[in-house]
């Protein structure tokens, strides 16, 4: 039963935390749309978002994108946009390290085996929040409004 409760717990956490991650980015995306292209949602593009689970993803992100990264434990949501500088790759390279502003944690990214080189699939890794603990996601301004998937 109480494997059960937490189990359902998770996934009430992991839900509201790609709601809010989701309204966050639509947010600052749409608040940055370019004011000469009306559409049909009077300027405000639709955005979508796109599970990033590796270097070569954050690799392929372009300058003017975004990139999210949250923690479902302490509930911190940190987002950057991706400048040609390519610093949002370290997010996903195997072995940095980053702090968590909200429980001042050591994150690590720690390869899971699955995939190769830049390909290989990541996890983050805190030193108070646990294994797998952070989700990362990326999104393009306009791409909802281009690419219905």
């Amino acid at each position: 039963m109480t494997k059960k409760t937490n189990l359902i717990s998770k996934l009430s956490i992991t839900s509201g935390l790609t709601l809010a991650i989701t309204m966050m980015v639509w947010w600052s995306v749409a608040a940055q749309a370019d004011d000469k292209k009306h559409d049909a949602h009077h300027g405000h593009h639709a955005v979508h978002m796109n599970h990033i689970k590796t270097q070569a993803e954050a690799e392929a992100l372009k300058p003017g994108d975004s990139i999210a990264m949250a923690c479902s434990m302490c509930k911190h949501v940190m987002v950057q946009h991706v400048t040609k500088d390519k610093s949002h790759v370290k997010m996903l390279t195997i072995g940095q390290k980053h702090k968590c502003a909200a429980c001042g944690g050591s994150v690590t990214v720690v390869g899971t085996g699955k995939g190769k080189g830049k390909n290989e699939e990541v996890n983050h890794v805190c030193s108070k929040c646990g294994d797998d603990a952070m989700f990362v996601c990326a999104t393009k301004p306009g791409s909802g409004s281009k690419h219905h998937h």
